[in-house]
């Protein structure tokens, strides 16, 4: 297992790699690889991109998030505004279905609804929403389904996970019951783990991920 001082170090190298931060706005502390971020940022997809990046170092548990979002005076944007703004980019975009995306805003907290029958739908419009300047804070309500359903091919999933760089795909055990996939195992970061899980809404016919998949410290990471 990493020292906290190691993976601190590795945390923080990671985040000046990050063209839209500057890594003294993120305070990093490490026990026993539980990682807090601290710190303030002025728009939400910086947020987004510090979790992100610290979620594929090797040695990363678990993450506690204690970073806020303090927009600038000067770039205020009422919630009306942050509204119709999305309401557009919800409509103009050609993968989202019309009509099918609701959002409630209150000071700047955005809450997504609605139903859609993919989950790369929902990835990109709660993509949308978090890159809306003005934003704070994205809660994502929208739940997937299909009227109709594809026979989910448990084949087709293992041999998308090996073909990906990041897993040994000894360690991820696939089962599927109807449109549910679940997933077990050991992986050796969080990001392998959130990847895995993306990978299997990707698969047709998935309407429902069950990620059981363990962080283990010692876990080899691909890369």
């Amino acid at each position: 297992m990493k020292s906290n001082d190691i993976l601190q170090r590795e945390i923080q190298e990671a985040l000046k790699f990050e063209p839209l931060l500057h890594a003294a706005e993120i305070g990093v502390i490490v026990k026993e690889g539980v990682v807090t971020l601290t710190g303030n940022v002025d728009m939400l997809v910086k947020k987004t991109e510090v979790l992100h990046a610290a979620k594929k170092i090797k040695g990363v548990a678990a993450i506690v998030d204690e970073i806020q979002v303090i927009l600038e005076k000067t770039s205020y944007t009422t919630d009306q505004e942050i509204a119709t703004q999305i309401v557009t980019k919800l409509k103009e975009n050609q993968v989202v279905p019309q009509n099918t995306v609701g959002i409630i805003v209150e000071k700047g907290c955005v809450t997504a609804e609605g139903i859609l029958p993919w989950n790369f739908q929902r990835e990109l419009a709660l993509e949308l929403i978090r890159n809306q300047k003005g934003v704070r804070e994205v809660t994502n309500n929208i739940k997937l389904k299909r009227e109709v359903y594809d026979e989910v091919e448990k084949e087709l999933l293992e041999k998308a996970l090996q073909r990906h760089w990041a897993f040994d795909t000894d360690e991820i055990d696939v089962e599927v019951a109807g449109a549910t996939v679940q997933l077990s195992g050991i992986v050796g970061s969080i990001f392998q783990k959130e990847e895995a899980e993306r990978i299997a809404y990707k698969t047709p016919g998935v309407i429902k991920v069950i990620n059981h998949l363990k962080v283990n410290l010692e876990q080899p990471y691909l890369c």
